[in-house]
């Protein structure tokens, strides 16, 4: 049985808005939201059937683990989010000086070691308004009309966004993936599919997603790369499956993935240890832009990556936005490509 848009609103209550969660299904049919509970910070998954999210550290193989008091999942026709009164948030500052300068150090260290790294800007906002902002961001979310809607908060952080990108859903011996690497403009899908430098990128992250899953099982199966379309950006997307083994350590496999090769870069630690002592690192040396989150259950496991959304710390909002560099890349284009995906989540959300 559905349940009414009235029903979620009255569940939508105060424990919500000062701990709660959403993730929705990675086919886009249904929607967990959770409310109250408590989290911690753990190094292994927890080994309960009751549903928990978790939310990993970019740097460090170590999770937010939420086990809320109250669940409840719900078909997506029947999310409806009241309109509230907002006032439109202005970016007061951006560190695209400090993506200029990483840009310039990354291509002087360029090697066989070092094939791609995925450089990260940031715009910061007036203030955080509370339960009226989260109110906004969630409705927002749930009219973008495209990605997998998510959200986590408390007391200190909190994130809301709608990602292109699944880390990985995995349900009885089956894993579903894709890589997604590769940025252009609506309306420019041919130069995309031809352009040598986009598609060296995008095998980077097939080749790094099949790798990683090498450990784990042999029977991995990849299809063919094709569009995926977001608002007014196109990706390259490859469709990869694989059968798992049922002793699978999910809390080593998620470890492995995260972070992908499309938003942490090749190799995995020589692309860390660059971005760690980068100036943007250097600055923000705690993050959670480009790592996981995900929810699991008793019959599944879903996790995304942790992109395309508003972030929060504890009264300021701001906005991540990366893209893959490799050695043919141009400061230009990069940094173009990083105000697209910028100016996507700004004019919709804020």
């Amino acid at each position: 049985m559905k349940e009414s848009p009235s029903a979620l609103l009255k569940w939508l209550d105060r424990d919500f808005f000062k701990l709660g969660a959403f993730l929705s299904s990675s086919d886009g049919e249904y929607v967990t939201f959770a409310k109250g509970g408590c989290f911690t910070v753990v190094e292994q998954f927890l080994e309960t059937a009751d549903p928990v999210f978790y939310l990993k550290d970019f740097y460090q193989n170590t999770y937010l683990s939420y086990v809320p008091a109250a669940t409840l999942k719900i078909h997506r026709s029947e999310v409806s989010i009241p309109e509230v009164g907002h006032d439109h948030f202005s970016p007061i500052s951006n560190d695209d000086d400090l993506y200029q300068k990483d840009f310039s150090l990354l291509q002087s260290v360029f090697g066989q070691e070092l094939q791609k790294v995925v450089l990260v800007s940031r715009e910061d906002y007036e203030s955080f308004e509370g339960e009226r902002t989260i109110t906004h961001l969630i409705k927002k979310v749930f009219e973008f009309g495209t990605g997998i809607p998510y959200g986590f908060w408390n007391g200190q952080y909190g994130v809301i966004g709608s990602t292109p990108e699944l880390l990985y859903h995995a349900k009885g011996g089956s894993l579903e993936t894709f890589a997604l690497a590769g940025t252009a403009r609506l309306g420019e899908e041919e130069k995309l599919l031809h352009s040598s430098k986009d598609r060296h990128e995008h095998d980077l992250v097939i080749y790094d997603i099949c790798e990683k899953l090498g450990n784990f099982t042999d029977r991995t199966e990849v299809g063919q790369t094709g569009i995926h379309a977001y608002k007014a950006i196109v990706h390259l997307k490859t469709n990869i499956t694989a059968q798992m083994p049922a002793a699978t350590n999910y809390t080593d496999l998620t470890n492995s993935f995260s972070p992908t090769a499309a938003l942490g870069g090749y190799p995995k630690s020589a692309s860390l240890n660059f971005l760690q002592g980068s100036n943007y690192g250097i600055k923000y040396p705690k993050r959670y832009f480009g790592s996981t989150f995900g929810l699991i259950t008793g019959e599944s496991k879903t996790f995304i990556v942790s992109i395309r959304n508003v972030q929060w710390e504890n009264k300021h909002l701001f906005i991540e936005s990366g893209g893959g560099v490799v050695p043919e890349s141009v400061f230009e284009k990069e940094l173009d490509e990083i105000h697209l995906k910028r100016n996507t989540i700004r004019k919709h959300y804020l």
